[in-house]
């Protein structure tokens, strides 16, 4: 019975302190601190915003595609989605924060790589 109350006691402790984020015997609150939030909302934030990853995407559909009249028509209808460390594997070596941009009309997608400024054709006559 009383390993019972010591392993209550010690579950209590460690909910009570995980719930308040605070290290024992310290004035830190490490798991909350202004630049912890700070730092994380940072990685979780795209640097560039959605027009101009698309604009990015644009400009290299006019230097490199040969087939930029079938794609550049379509640029309002655009779409663009942003990832941070994306978890699926289509056989294409994968960026920690990337926009992957889509046409529509056509089904053809580009990647861009946001810390190298990389675009890679994944589908598309490019």
């Amino acid at each position: 019975m009383r390993n019972w109350i010591i392993v209550s006691v010690v579950a209590i402790a460690i909910l009570v302190i995980g719930s308040r984020g605070l290290v024992p015997f310290t004035d830190k609150q490490s798991s909350l601190s202004d630049e912890r939030r700070t730092a994380t909302a940072m990685d979780y934030t795209p640097k560039y915003t959605r027009q101009q990853a698309i604009n990015f995407v644009e400009v290299h559909i006019r230097e490199t595609c040969a087939a930029a009249d079938a794609y550049l028509p379509n640029r309002p209808r655009f779409e663009a989605k942003w990832m941070r460390a994306p978890r699926t594997d289509d056989h294409h070596e994968r960026g920690i924060r990337e926009w992957t941009v889509t046409d529509p009309m056509t089904g053809a997608y580009w990647r861009l790589y946001e810390d190298d400024l990389t675009i890679v054709d994944v589908i598309g006559d490019c």
